[in-house]
């Protein structure tokens, strides 16, 4: 659920905190048109992005995967064999008509962000958008509780303050 800019029919209110306060397995019906006129709106807005309709919308100008995040959650298949690389893989594979091959899911070292906006903005099967982070510093352990160690070489960050004070010409009045 993205911001309202692209919502022509809701633009006038926020619906993200309602929609997050929602029970995913329960939806109240009162919201349900404002939550799809919210994600077709900005799924159609990131369909465009790449100046390719990867999703065209239906008769009624519903987005092909409003549906599948209005329902909030992901299924994992336990018969089907795991994958580092399965995140939306159920799903992808039941958008292009073709049987799935792995238990779906979200493995922890999985690269999320990418598979969201390739699925997003170039259809079940399209070339790979990035967001330019492609792996945590230290992946996630392969084995329950999954937890890596902390980073030995993180980014220097300089404290607010132990930055060098404004010159009093500069300060905002």
């Amino acid at each position: 659920m993205s911001d309202k800019q692209h919502d022509t029919v809701n633009r006038d209110i926020e619906i993200r905190d309602l929609y997050n306060s929602e029970d995913v397995f329960s939806l109240a019906p009162y919201y349900l048109d404002a939550y799809r006129s919210r994600l077709n709106a900005n799924l159609a807005f990131c369909d465009a992005l790449d100046g390719k309709t990867a999703w065209p919308p239906n008769d009624q100008g519903e987005h092909p995967l409003t549906e599948l995040l209005l329902a909030d959650f992901q299924v994992v298949d336990i018969s089907n064999p795991f994958a580092e690389d399965s995140y939306l893989e159920i799903e992808r594979a039941l958008l292009a008509g073709r049987a799935h091959t792995t238990c779906g899911g979200r493995p922890p070292n999985d690269d999320i962000v990418d598979k969201f906006f390739t699925l997003m903005v170039g259809g079940a099967d399209g070339p790979r958008i990035s967001d330019g982070v492609d792996h945590a510093t230290r992946p996630a352990g392969r084995s329950f509780p999954y937890l890596a160690g902390p980073n030995p070489t993180p980014p220097y960050l300089t404290p607010p303050s132990a930055q060098p004070p404004v010159p009093a010409d500069r300060t905002a009045s």
